[in-house]
């Protein structure tokens, strides 16, 4: 075994399944979380656009 082992690269042991799990879990949360974001982003800019109609509706109704 000893022989097998020493032609594992030196960072196998950080690879092994149980350290990926942590950096995975990370990676989904990270998605999660810039799915989250853009999914702000698409309110305020509706928001935004719904203020911007309102505005004109409203300043072509009485001028300035």
């Amino acid at each position: 075994m000893k022989k097998f082992a020493t032609l594992l690269p030196n960072y196998w042991l950080a690879e092994t399944p149980q350290a990926l799990a942590p950096r995975r879990l990370g990676r989904q949360s990270a998605e999660r979380e810039q799915i989250s974001e853009i999914n702000w982003n698409v309110f305020l800019i509706k928001k935004l656009q719904a203020n911007s109609l309102f505005f004109e509706f409203a300043c072509s109704l009485n001028p300035l």
